[in-house]
């Protein structure tokens, strides 16, 4: 463990060096990650969203919420109007995909940071790609299999893991997927809490807002088996298996994404000097209260901090090195209110 660490040190020590290597490796990463992340989230929408099955049929769609489903609701308006677009149509749905993230991109530069505002453009353009891109027999036989033999709630559950996990690895690279995890981040950052419930309470309304356009009769005509039902029954029936996909994407987005999560660790010591450390190498307050051992009688120090996730490792690790003989606890928190340091996006 120790030689790992070891490596571990000197990668970043040696990096830190090369300033020119650290920033090409920052970014090449950044760049692969928004690619990765765009090709998982247009997966999802082509197999699972809104699939093209093997014999040329379309299905219910799923309304994925955020961008992606704002583009949904205007095309499902649009029906409305007269307009005809054709089920599964790639191509409207992306580029209705980058027109509603453009002024979503723009607050992203001016409220948050010029690096996560520009990975997350680069996001966007590989979804328009991919989204075009990914209509072979292969992407047909898996929304098939899928679809006949999971079916809709299967459909919900892929759907939700593939925007879940588009989402928490652009955030793990610190930019985003874009539409409105670009508002779901603002805000996590602003009010220092985790980022999927205010996905969620973003998507819940365009859900919504989806299946009563199509229940007063912006049926896309899509509807395969389900044609004998009314478009209320099937809208209504649609919110319950959205309700699965909104909370399966919240989970894994907030099992990812732990740079919002914070956490009080409880030092229990009798070195003087460790709060002095602590306040040196932590970038947070720490609060210490005099205690006295119950069986020993011996004065200690109880020692409280909060830090996010990602500085647990490296606090506990300096308590372990100044002494090795103390206490730790460590408590997960739901949210912290007043000044907490966080370090500025990019």
């Amino acid at each position: 463990m120790k030689q790992k660490q070891s490596l571990n040190e000197r990668y970043h020590s040696y990096l830190y060096n090369h300033l020119w290597l650290k920033f090409t490796v920052d970014y090449g990463t950044a760049f692969l990650a928004s690619v990765v992340s765009a090709a998982i989230f247009a997966f999802g929408i082509v197999c699972f969203m809104n699939p093209t099955l093997t014999n040329g049929q379309t299905t219910l769609e799923l309304v994925s919420g955020g961008s992606s489903g704002l583009a949904q609701v205007i095309a499902s308006l649009l029906r409305v109007c007269g307009v005809n677009i054709e089920p599964g149509n790639t191509l409207f749905f992306s580029i209705a995909y980058l027109i509603v993230n453009a002024p979503l991109i723009v607050l992203a530069f001016k409220g948050i940071g010029i690096r996560f505002a520009t990975f997350t453009l680069i996001n966007v353009g590989f979804v328009f790609l991919f989204s075009n891109i990914f209509k072979g027999q292969f992407f047909q036989e898996v929304a098939t299999v899928i679809n006949n033999h999971g079916g809709f709630l299967s459909r919900a559950l892929f759907a939700g893991l593939c925007t879940g996990l588009s989402s928490a690895i652009a955030y793990k690279f610190e930019t985003s997927a874009g539409g409105f995890d670009i508002v779901s981040y603002y805000v996590s950052l602003r009010k220092s809490t985790t980022a999927g419930k205010y996905s969620v309470a973003i998507n819940a309304v365009i859900i919504t807002l989806f299946y009563l356009i199509y229940g007063l009769g912006g049926a896309n005509g899509n509807s395969g088996d389900f044609a004998e039902y009314s478009t209320w029954a099937i809208a209504i029936s649609c919110v319950f298996f959205s309700v699965v996909y909104l909370f399966t994407v919240m989970l894994v987005v907030d099992a990812i994404n732990v740079r919002n999560k914070k956490v009080q660790i409880e030092i229990n010591t009798t070195n003087i000097d460790l709060p002095k450390m602590l306040l040196a190498r932590i970038p947070h307050g720490v609060t210490v209260v005099k205690a006295k051992g119950g069986y020993s009688g011996q004065d200690r120090l109880l020692i409280y901090i909060v830090v996010s996730s990602l500085e647990v490792k490296s606090a506990i690790k300096l308590v372990k090195e100044v002494d090795p003989t103390s206490f730790v606890t460590v408590k997960s928190l739901i949210q912290v209110y007043g000044r907490f340091f966080s370090q500025r996006i990019r």
